[in-house]
């Protein structure tokens, strides 16, 4: 897709949904949402209400009173245009990008996604609608993202004391992806829903489970068949890559899938991963720890897009703060896309989605200008500048320290 289409399906997303026009009010609903979004684009850390409503001034040289400012933000009808846009966003977005199929032909999947959340404490006074777990007030973000183009594909918003195995993608969803996720989400059920969705998953195996091993495919004796997995005295065989098929009745059904176990040197013990991929035994600690990148996503989110300073003990406040942040974090796919076409195949495997996030605060003005006028001067200046900053998106180190994505590409076609 071109820097021109894809910019393009930025704003429409955004003009679909929030009325440009607004007699009642001097600053129109999509002149206020989409400098509620890109304000959130900065390393701010004292961020406030009070310092919203001031940009919000600066940049539209439109006056807004306390009163009226506080009335929007926590008014239902900017929560259902945010969740209106980022509807729109994930949709269009994921249609248009494109990637290498390397590495997912290589594979036999069509996507490669990660399940995880991500805890932001909020004030005390937020208990009674947002109630934590370690802290007294807390709301999570569950989230899904496609580890190859660092796009949100699945999202819900819950008080902190839910747990993550309440939330999870629709199973349907998932038919021919890869979806990779921890222990909070292990379930029995949810593996065989994945397995009858024709989807494939990759985690950890839980230390408390209790399965039988079915056949051994490497590292073992033919002893061990019969055995519990994790009862065995494997002190011997570090270092060895393990490989058998396992065996679990679970609600009338036989499960029977791949458990892969690898050597770690820190605990003295073995790491035990179950999926149903066909993938060679290697790769599955290595495809694993592409669940990392969902950390630096989040972590990303929290930093330079502000997704942490929620600073209000007001229910619908803290959904719109938190709504503007993920259309923020969608905006900056249109770094990805545009930067991306400007570095080679390595440099594309070394992409970082926290310096995506840094690149995109330095250009939060271009973009505010780019959707509120119509103008081609400000296309411009946008695409110029991200194409100017597409040596800024990757890791500059990758040469010296490969990263997750290039080991797994490397490792694919040594294999292949």
């Amino acid at each position: 897709m071109t820097e021109n289409s894809i910019l393009d399906v930025l704003k429409q997303c955004f003009e679909k949904f929030i009325p440009a026009e607004d007699a009642r009010t001097t600053i129109t609903p999509l002149e206020f949402t989409i400098t509620l979004v890109f304000c959130y684009f900065g390393d701010s850390k004292t961020f406030s209400l009070e310092s919203i409503r001031r940009f919000m001034i600066g940049h539209l040289n439109q006056s807004i009173s306390r009163g009226a400012f506080w009335e929007r933000m926590a008014g239902n009808r900017l929560k259902q245009n945010l969740q209106s846009v980022i509807a729109e966003l994930m949709g269009r977005l994921a249609a248009s990008v494109q990637v290498s199929e390397t590495i997912l032909k290589q594979l036999g999947v069509n996507a490669i996604e990660v399940v995880d959340s991500s805890s932001i404490t909020l004030l005390p006074g937020a208990k009674n609608a947002f109630p934590g777990t370690r802290t007294k007030a807390s709301i999570k973000w569950h989230a899904s993202f496609d580890i190859l183009t660092g796009l949100l594909v699945w999202f819900q918003l819950t008080p902190g004391k839910r747990h993550d195995s309440k939330c999870f993608p629709e199973i349907t969803s998932l038919k021919g992806k890869l979806v990779i996720f921890d222990l909070g989400y292990w379930d029995y059920a949810v593996l065989h829903a994945i397995e009858k969705a024709e989807g494939f998953f990759l985690s950890r195996v839980k230390s408390n489970a209790v399965i039988k091993i079915k056949k051994v495919i490497q590292g073992l004796s033919k002893e061990a068949i019969g055995q519990s997995l994790l009862s065995l005295d494997l002190s011997r065989k570090k270092g060895n890559i393990i490989e058998v098929i396992i065996e679990k009745i679970h609600q009338g059904s036989t499960l029977s899938y791949r458990a892969i176990g690898f050597w770690n040197p820190v605990e003295k013990d073995y790491h035990w991963y179950i999926t149903n991929l066909t993938a060679a035994a290697y790769l599955i600690y290595p495809l694993y720890r592409l669940r990392w990148q969902i950390e630096l996503i989040f972590k990303a989110c929290k930093n330079s897009l502000n997704a942490n300073q929620i600073t209000s003990c007001n229910a619908n406040i803290i959904e719109n703060l938190l709504l503007a942040s993920i259309v923020a974090h969608l905006s900056t796919h249109t770094v990805f896309q545009i930067g991306r076409e400007q570095l080679d195949d390595e440099q594309n495997l070394a992409i970082s989605f926290q310096r995506i996030a840094k690149v995109a605060v330095v250009l939060a003005r271009d973009f505010i200008m780019f959707l509120l006028h119509s103008s081609q001067e400000y296309f411009k200046i946008l695409v110029n500048k991200i194409k100017l900053f597409a040596n800024e998106i990757f890791d500059p180190n990758y040469n010296q320290r490969e990263t997750s994505l290039a080991r797994i590409h490397r490792l694919l076609l040594e294999g292949g």
